[in-house]
C-alpha cells in the first residue's frame, strides 16, 4: 500500500493493535494549526486508506506523545471502533450542498407607507420616525431571516424524499447558516449505488433549479460524517 505523505509531508505508517490499524505520522512540532496545505495532505491519506478498505476518518489534529498510547487507544476502544467499521464496510459519502438564493422582498406596512427593506428607507426626520423605521427594518430582516429558514427545510426534505431512498443513512447540518439559506445533507450510499445516486441527484437538481435552488453534489468520499455512529446531535435517518 502506496499512500501519500502526511501533514508536512511526514511519512504515513500503520500501528496495528487487536486487528485494527492507525495510520500514524510523526512530526517535528505539536502546533499542527490547520491550513490548506496541511487539511488536502490529510484527506489525501484518508482518500488514499478508504480506496480499499473501511476507514474511520479521525478528527484532524489528533496527536499522541507516544506510540504506546495510539496501542492503547485501539486496545481501549477497539470493539467500539469494530462495530463502527463493520457498519460502515461497503459505504461511501455523497454530499448535496444547497443555497437558497436571496428571496423576494418582504413588504410591511406601517403609517401608510410601503418599506422594500432596511436599504429602501427614506432619511427619518423626527426621532419617531426613526425609531419606527428601525423597528420595520428589524422585522424586515428576522422575516427574511424566518422565510429562509423555512425555504431551507422544506428542500432538505424534498431531497431527503428523493435521495433516501438509496442511503442507509442520512445526516443534516445547516445550524447557524439556516437563516442564509445554507445547508448541508450527507449520505451514506454503498460504493455500487453511486451512479444511481448521481441520477436520482440529476432528477431533484432539475426539479429544484426551478424554485429556484441551487445544489451541488459531491463524492464519492470516505464517511467522515458517520463515523460518530447514531444520535450524535445532527438529523439522521
Amino acid at each position: 500500500m502506496g499512500l501519500p505523505g502526511g501533514v508536512d509531508a511526514a511519512p504515513v505508517r500503520l500501528i496495528e493493535e487487536g486487528g485494527l490499524g492507525a495510520a500514524v505520522s510523526w512530526v517535528e512540532s505539536p502546533d499542527v494549526t490547520p491550513n490548506v496545505a496541511r487539511a488536502l495532505s490529510y484527506g489525501k491519506v484518508v482518500e488514499g486508506l478508504h480506496a480499499d478498505r473501511v476507514v474511520l476518518p479521525m478528527r484532524y489534529g489528533c496527536l499522541f506523545e507516544e506510540e504506546s498510547q495510539v496501542v492503547e487507544l485501539l486496545r481501549v476502544h477497539g470493539e467500539e471502533y469494530a462495530a463502527a467499521l463493520r457498519g460502515l464496510d461497503g459505504y461511501v459519502e455523497m454530499g448535496v450542498r444547497l443555497l437558497l438564493p436571496a428571496g423576494s422582498s418582504v413588504r410591511c406596512r406601517s403609517a401608510g407607507v410601503d418599506i422594500e427593506g432596511a436599504a429602501g428607507l427614506p432619511a427619518p426626520r423626527a426621532s419617531w420616525q426613526a425609531g419606527s423605521a428601525y423597528l420595520i427594518g428589524r422585522a424586515v430582516h428576522y422575516a427574511r431571516e424566518e422565510e429562509a429558514v423555512r425555504g431551507l427545510a422544506a428542500v432538505m426534505e424534498r431531497l431527503r424524499g428523493a435521495l433516501g431512498g438509496l442511503a442507509k443513512r442520512i445526516e443534516t447540518d445547516c445550524g447557524a447558516r439556516a437563516d442564509r439559506g445554507l445547508g448541508s445533507l450527507y449520505f451514506l450510499v454503498r460504493r455500487e449505488a453511486v451512479e444511481s445516486f448521481r441520477q436520482a441527484f440529476r432528477r431533484i437538481e432539475r426539479i429544484e433549479r426551478a424554485e429556484p435552488a441551487r445544489l451541488l453534489l459531491s463524492g464519492p468520499w470516505a464517511p467522515y460524517n458517520f463515523v460518530a455512529g447514531e444520535g450524535r446531535g445532527k438529523q439522521h435517518g
